[in-house]
């Protein structure tokens, strides 16, 4: 009983502080499957019973990381040893602070050991959160939220624009009194279509995650996330 709660309040102090999260030599901090875990906006979600062992830690940092030429937002995540043989959801909380630039359709990147940032497709349509949920165990040395590949940063925005339903699964209705230039990209950055249009059928493309990108006649530039379902 006296070290389950021991680690409770790790737990516990490690969401109020929102700075680093540290497991002495021979404690454990165990997640149970579908129990979550928030370190400092940091959830993770195991769909199987789940412990980080110690001695380790995990901290938040206010660091911009570049990566495939990009700046990432400004918060990361570090453990002191790579969690590894992790399954189940992690979702990365961030605010207008953190964005560093990086617009809303922003990636999750994971570190391996290997010193490799690899990219996950965020899967919810909200913004201020990304989701990836892991089937595969995964190996996590550091954690943060950057750039979708293939697409560029964008710092210009024109207010009022709003497209629905998202997600769909036949037409989008981009709703705007002006004129558009309205681009619809895969999730590798490849060009689906160019058109001025307002009504887009989708109909015929694969369900997943879509880039559609809109451009006014100021050149101002819109990047709007789309769920094909």
């Amino acid at each position: 009983m006296k070290k389950n709660f021991f680690i409770l309040m790790i737990i516990f102090t490690s969401t109020l502080a929102a700075q680093v999260v540290n497991i002495a030599d021979g404690n454990n901090i165990n997640i149970a499957n579908g129990a979550t875990l928030d370190i400092a906006g940091l959830e993770l979600t195991p769909n199987a019973d789940y412990s980080i062992v110690g001695e380790n830690s995990v901290s938040k940092e206010s660091e911009v990381i570049t990566i495939n030429g990009n700046e990432s937002m400004s918060k990361s995540y570090n453990a002191g040893v790579s969690l590894e043989g992790y399954t189940g959801t992690i979702l990365y909380n961030y605010s207008d602070e953190d964005m560093n630039g990086v617009t809303h359709t922003a990636s999750l990147y994971v570190l391996n050991s290997e010193s490799e940032w690899i990219q996950f497709e965020d899967e919810d349509t909200e913004d201020y959160t990304i989701t990836y949920a892991f089937t595969d165990p995964l190996e996590m040395k550091a954690v943060t939220a950057g750039v979708q590949a293939g697409l560029s940063t964008i710092e210009t925005q024109t207010p009022g624009i709003r497209i629905y339903p998202n997600p769909s699964s036949s037409t989008v209705n981009v709703d705007y009194s002006e004129d558009l230039e309205i681009t619809l990209f895969n999730i590798l950055g490849q060009q689906i279509l160019k058109t001025n249009s307002k009504t887009i059928n989708i109909s015929n493309l694969e369900k997943g995650t879509y880039f559609l990108i809109t451009e006014d006649e100021n050149k101002s530039i819109t990047n709007f996330k789309l769920i094909k379902k």
